[in-house]
C-alpha cells in the first residue's frame, strides 16, 4: 500500500455550504433544552486508489465549554453532533495558537489513512486485530472569522494509553500488538512510511503519525529517515511480529515469549492450564511430581480445570491428602495418562525429552556437610542425602493415586522394578542444613487430627456490605499468616512466628524463627509449617515440637514461597523462582527472566504465576521452566498473586487489582483502589484486597464495591477462615472481621 495523494484542504464549496447553512440555520438554537451552534462536518473517504474526498454536511453541534481531559497539545471536551444524538463524541481543540485550520484536515487524513492499513493488518489475521477511530472536522461557523475548528471522534470510554510516539519512545508496558502494527506499516510499505505515535484505549486508536522515506506530506511531526531510526532503534520484535513473519528488529528469544500470544503459543497454554481437555481427566495435580517430571518430561500434561467451582477444588484437593496419609500402602504404578485431543497439536511441537538434564544451583550456597553420592547405583538417586533427626534414609519418589474417576473401574495397578538413573554431572549440591532439635523444655500436646470444613463461600449467600471487626487480638505484628480450623500463624517484622488460637480468638504463643522479617509463612501440612525470610532462609518447623526440623539457605532474601503437593516454590531477591522438591529438598528448577525482585508466587496445575518489582507477570511451565507467556500493564511493584477458577488476580502498589483470563490471557477489567494493595483473598462472592489502610470488598462477578473499611493501619496479610477474616497490619494486633449468611 502507498500513501495517498495529499491534497489541500477542503475549501470549494464552502461559501456555498455556508450560504445553505444560513438558509436551514440561521441562528443558533436550542435543542432539548441544551445550548448548540451551527457546524461544517468535514468526513474524509479514502478509496482503493487511495484518491481522498472530502465531503461535508451541516449540522448543530453542542461542546461543553470545560474540558474533561487535557494534554500537551489538546483539550479534549464532551462533543454531541445533533445529526446523530445517540452518538458519544469527543471534541478535540489544539492548545497552540499557532496552530491552523489546515493542520485539522492533516490529522483526518493522517487517521483516515491508517485506518487503511489497519484493515491490511488484520487481513494478515494478528492475535488481536486493531481499529482507527473515524474522525472528522467541525467549523463553528457562530464566531467571528476565521471560524474555530475543532478535530471530533467517538469517545471510548477505558484507560487511554500512549504506545509508542514518533522519535523511538516505547511505553513501559510494551506490549505486542501496537509495537506489531508500527513494524507492519514499515514492511509491508517496503521502508517507505512508517505508522507511529500509536495510541488510544486497547485497540482502538487515534492520533497517529506517519513518517515518510521522503519527509513529504503528514505534517511537521513527519521526521522522515530521522523517525525510521528512532523506531528501529527501540523496536524489540514480539510474538506478533513472528506470527506474521516480519524481517526481525533488534530481537531477542526472551521477548517473543512475552504479552499477547499468536493462536499455537495460546494452544500450548491453554493446554497447560487444561483448557479444553477431557473433562474426566481434568482435576488438581494428581500425582507427586518426581525428578523424572522434569527431566524426561512424564507427567508433562497435568491439567486442573479451573472451570470447577471452589467446592470441588477442595474436595480433589481433601482427596490427595488422604492419599499422601497411605503410607502403609505399597509403591504402585501409575496409569500413563493418554493425552486428550485439544493436547495433540501442543505435544507434536514439545521439546524432545532429555534425560541427561540436570537442574542447577549456582545461586545456593554450599552445605555443611558435603554429600559422598554412590556412582552407578540400582537404586534411585537425588543430588542431595538429607538426614532427619531420626537418621532416617532417602524417601523415594512415591506417586500418588490417581484421583479415582466415576465412569471408569478401577484397575489393578502394575509394579514396575526400578530403573537405573544416569548420575548427575558435576552436579553442585545443594545447601540444605539439617540439625537435630534437642528435646523441648515445655512440648506441647498433639492436637488430635482435624478433618478440614468444607469452604462454605461456594454454598452460602454472604452479606459482605455490612462487613464488621468483630475482635482485635494483641500479641504480635504481622507480615504475612496462614492457618487452620484450629490455629493461625503469622510471620513478624523481628523474626517471631505467632501463634493464635483461631477458635477461642487469643493470642498463645510466640516462636523465635528468624534473625531478619519473616516474609512469607505457609502449612505443608497437619503439624509441618515452613517460613521464609529476609535472612536468606527458608525453613521446614515441627509444630509439635515447636523445632526446625530443615533449613535451605538461598542466595539472597526470600520474598515469598507457595506449596503445591510436594514442591515447594520460593521467589527471591536474587530475580529467580525455584522449585524444590520437597521430600529431598533438592532445587529441580531455577527460572530465570524477571529484571527485578521476585514479591509473589502461585501455581494452578501446570502453570507457576510469578509477580515482580520489574511490574511483570510471568506464567511459566512447571515442566520446561520455560516462559508461556507474561502480563503486562500494571505501573508498580506486583506484589500479591491469587488464582481462583479460570482468573488470575493481581495488586500492585500502582494502586489497583487487575483480573487477567486465563483462557484469553487478556486483563478483562482494572479493580481502582484506595491505596498500594499488599494482600488479596478471593472467593465466589468477594475479592478481599488490603488497600493500605483500607479493606476493600469487590463481588467477584461484577466487580461492585462492596465495602471499603478504614482500619487505621496499614494491611500486610489477609487469611481467610469461612466467614471470617483475619488481618494483620504494621500495628502488633490481627483483626478479626465477619458478615453474615443470607440464606
Amino acid at each position: 500500500m502507498t500513501e495517498p495523494v495529499v491534497t489541500s484542504v477542503p475549501t470549494k464549496n464552502a461559501a456555498s455550504a455556508l450560504a445553505l447553512l444560513n438558509q436551514k440555520f440561521p441562528v443558533a438554537d436550542i435543542i432539548l433544552g441544551i445550548k448548540c451552534e451551527r457546524a461544517i462536518k468535514w468526513e474524509l473517504q479514502i478509496d482503493d486508489d487511495l484518491t481522498p474526498k472530502w465531503n461535508h454536511s451541516i449540522v448543530c453541534v453542542s461542546i461543553e465549554k470545560a474540558p474533561f481531559a487535557k494534554g500537551s497539545c489538546r483539550t479534549a471536551h464532551k462533543l454531541k453532533d445533533w445529526s446523530q444524538p445517540d452518538s458519544k463524541l469527543v471534541g478535540k481543540f489544539s492548545t497552540n495558537k499557532k496552530t491552523t485550520r489546515d493542520s485539522y484536515f492533516t490529522d483526518v487524513l493522517m487517521q483516515t489513512f491508517c485506518s487503511k492499513w489497519a484493515e491490511t493488518f488484520n487481513e494478515a489475521k494478528p492475535p488481536k486485530p486493531i481499529t482507527f477511530l473515524p474522525s472528522y472536522v467541525y467549523e463553528l461557523i457562530d464566531h467571528p472569522p476565521p471560524y474555530p475548528v475543532c478535530g471530533g471522534e467517538p469517545f471510548i470510554e477505558g484507560d487511554y494509553k500512549k504506545h509508542n510516539n514518533n522519535s523511538g519512545y516505547v511505553s513501559s508496558d510494551a506490549r505486542n500488538t501496537p509495537q506489531a502494527f508500527s513494524h507492519f506499516s514499515y514492511e509491508h510499505s517496503n521502508h517507505e512510511l512508517l505508522i507511529v505515535d500509536i495510541q488510544g484505549v486497547n485497540d482502538f486508536y487515534t492520533d497517529p503519525q506517519i513518517h515518510t522515506k521522503n519527509a513529504q506530506g503528514f505534517g511537521e511531526g513527519n521526521l522522515g529517515e530521522t523517525g525510521f531510526h528512532k523506531f528501529l532503534q527501540t523496536h524489540k520484535c514480539n510474538p506478533v511480529c513472528d506470527f506474521l513473519k516480519l524481517k526481525p528488529i533488534g530481537v531477542s528469544k526472551k521477548a517473543l515469549l512475552r504479552g499477547t500470544l499468536p493462536v499455537v503459543q495460546l494452544m500450548e497454554f491453554h493446554d497447560a492450564i487444561g483448557i479444553g481437555s477431557n473433562p474426566q481427566q481434568a482435576g488438581g495435580p494428581n500425582k507427586q511430581y518426581d525428578m523424572n517430571y522434569f527431566r524426561n518430561g512424564q507427567g508433562a500434561q497435568q491439567p486442573i480445570s479451573l472451570d470447577d467451582e471452589e467446592k470441588l477444588l477442595q474436595e480433589q484437593l481433601e482427596r490427595i491428602r488422604a492419599q499422601q496419609k497411605l503410607k502403609s500402602q505399597p509403591p504402585q504404578q501409575p496409569m500413563q495418562k493418554q493425552p486428550s485431543n485439544s493436547n495433540l497439536n501442543s505435544m507434536k511441537n514439545a521439546p524432545k525429552p532429555q534425560a541427561n538434564q540436570q537442574p542447577t544451583a549456582n545461586n545456593v550456597t554450599q552445605p555443611i556437610a558435603k554429600p559422598q553420592p554412590t556412582p552407578q547405583q540400582p537404586q534411585q538417586q537425588v543430588p542431595v542425602k538429607v538426614e532427619t533427626p531420626q537418621q532416617a534414609q532417602p524417601t523415594q519418589a512415591q506417586p500418588v493415586q490417581q484421583a479415582v474417576q466415576q465412569e471408569k473401574p478401577k484397575e489393578t495397578p502394575v509394579t514396575t522394578q526400578p530403573q537405573p538413573v544416569q548420575q548427575p554431572v558435576q552436579q553442585q549440591p545443594i545447601s540444605i542444613q539439617v540439625r537435630t532439635s534437642p528435646p523441648p523444655q515445655q512440648p506441647q500436646a498433639v492436637q488430635p487430627e482435624q478433618q478440614e470444613l468444607p469452604d462454605r463461600s461456594s454454598l452460602e449467600k454472604w452479606d459482605l456490605k455490612n462487613t464488621t471487626n468483630v475482635d482485635t487480638l494483641r500479641g504480635l505484628q504481622s507480615e504475612c499468616i496462614t492457618g487452620d480450623d484450629l490455629r493461625l500463624y503469622t510471620g513478624s517484622n523481628d523474626g517471631q512466628i505467632g501463634i493464635w488460637d483461631a477458635k477461642e480468638l487469643k493470642h498463645i504463643s510466640n516462636i523465635r524463627a528468624h534473625i531478619k522479617t519473616i516474609r512469607s509463612i505457609s502449612k505443608k501440612s497437619e503439624n509441618l509449617l515452613m517460613t521464609a525470610g529476609a535472612d536468606c532462609f527458608v525453613k521446614e518447623w515441627d509444630l509439635n515440637t515447636q523445632q526446625v526440623v530443615k533449613e535451605i539457605k538461598e542466595a539472597s532474601d526470600v520474598n515469598t514461597i507457595f506449596i503445591q503437593d510436594n514442591l515447594l516454590y520460593t521467589g527471591c531477591n536474587d530475580k529467580t523462582v525455584k522449585v524444590w522438591d520437597m521430600r529431598s529438598y533438592e532445587c529441580v528448577k531455577t527460572l530465570n527472566g524477571h529484571s527485578r525482585a521476585i514479591k509473589s508466587v502461585c501455581s494452578t496445575g501446570n502453570l507457576i504465576f510469578s509477580g515482580s518489582n520489574d511490574q511483570q507477570i510471568y506464567v511459566w511451565n512447571l515442566q520446561t521452566g520455560k516462559i508461556l507467556t507474561n502480563f503486562q500493564g500494571h505501573e508498580g511493584w506486583v506484589k500479591t498473586l491469587y488464582s481462583h477458577n479460570n482468573y488470575l488476580y493481581s495488586g500492585s502498589h500502582d494502586e489497583t487489582i487487575r483480573v487477567w483470563d486465563l483462557k484469553t490471557t487478556k486483563c478483562i477489567n482494572t479493580i481502582k483502589c484506595k491505596d498500594r494493595v499488599e494482600a488479596l483473598h478471593v472467593t465466589n462472592q468477594g475479592i478481599f484486597a488490603g488497600s493500605g489502610d483500607f479493606l476493600q470488598i469487590f463481588n467477584t462477578e461484577n466487580y461492585e464495591n462492596l465495602a471499603t473499611i478504614n482500619t487505621k493501619s496499614s494491611i500486610l496479610c489477609l487469611w481467610r477462615r469461612q466467614n471470617q477474616l483475619f488481618t494483620g497490619s504494621l500495628a502488633s494486633n490481627l483483626k478479626v472481621w465477619s458478615w453474615t449468611n443470607l440464606n
